[in-house]
């Protein structure tokens, strides 16, 4: 139940970091909004730490940091394609298709974790497949889609590398590793990361942006989401956290939609439905 809970509140936070963070893409150059991405994240999950696991400050276990790597990697180049995604495409287009990683963690979890999973679960992954293939087959330049194919495969690759993301972490919890080592050496990582982007806006002699309001939402609503996503997934199954979690796309779908005014057609509309749909039913089997 209290994975649950945590799973919904996830998806709240990411659908409005999602939102934010589309539209801070396609304002601002690449090198400042992974500026701001890792330096926000750098400062909660560190925030995070200091709180409430401060004795892991100042401690470094290399065994522990090589089982964190994984996660670590995917999550750092997943950072990178969302924006990418997020910039060439539609909003209420790539959303789902990112948010459709459940599928490939039913799949995971049911061969590697020996997860139950039924026949219609497997019947709903083929019908989410199918429609993104036909979704990426079908796309037309726009104002705000300039490159809406390329925005489907970072998409579509985002959705492999945070599927990825959550096998590894579901792993370390098994092997008894906790929410605190992974963000104590994220927050490392990042912190590195926040460094290398500074180097890199100071080399090219480009002007750091101002900490705007939707800035600091579009790249720290997310972070906040993912931990609360590491504590869902302690307290659930991942086959459970996973699909509730990506509801957020729902919630994206619709500001991208009634408030960004984003135009779909009739078929978008039509195989965007069967994605969240066939997510939505995930949830309940």
């Amino acid at each position: 139940m209290l994975g649950v809970l945590f799973a919904i509140l996830v998806a709240i936070f990411w659908s409005l970091g999602e939102v934010n963070y589309s539209t801070i893409s396609k304002k601002h150059d690449n090198s400042n909004v992974y500026f701001y991405t890792f330096f926000l994240r750098s400062i909660i999950y560190l925030g995070v730490v200091l709180l409430l696991r401060r004795s892991l400050f100042g401690s470094f276990n290399l065994t522990v940091f090589s089982a964190m790597l994984p996660i670590i990697f995917c999550d750092l180049f997943a950072s990178i394609v969302v924006n990418i995604a997020d910039s060439n495409g539609k909003l209420s287009v790539v959303s789902p298709i990112m948010a459709s990683y459940p599928i490939l963690d039913i799949l995971l979890g049911m061969f590697l974790l020996k997860e139950k999973c039924s026949t219609l679960q497997l019947l709903l992954v083929l019908f989410i497949s199918v429609s993104i293939i036909i979704l990426a087959a079908n796309q037309k330049k726009t104002k705000r889609a300039p490159h809406p194919v390329k925005g489907i495969i970072f998409s579509i690759l985002y959705m492999l590398l945070v599927a990825c993301s959550t096998y590894f972490e579901k792993t370390i919890y098994i092997n008894h590793h906790t929410v605190y080592d992974l963000y104590y050496y994220k927050g490392m990582i990042y912190s590195l990361t926040t460094i290398f982007f500074l180097l890199k806006i100071m080399i090219n002699k480009q002007r750091i942006i101002k900490p705007e309001k939707e800035i600091l939402k579009g790249c720290g609503l997310t972070p906040i989401g993912n931990i609360l996503y590491s504590y869902a997934l302690t307290f659930g199954s991942m086959s459970i956290v996973t699909p509730i979690s990506s509801l957020y796309s729902v919630i994206t779908n619709f500001i991208s939609r009634f408030v960004l005014k984003e135009k779909t057609t009739i078929i978008e509309r039509i195989l965007i439905a069967i994605i969240l749909l066939s997510t939505i039913l995930l949830i309940v089997l």
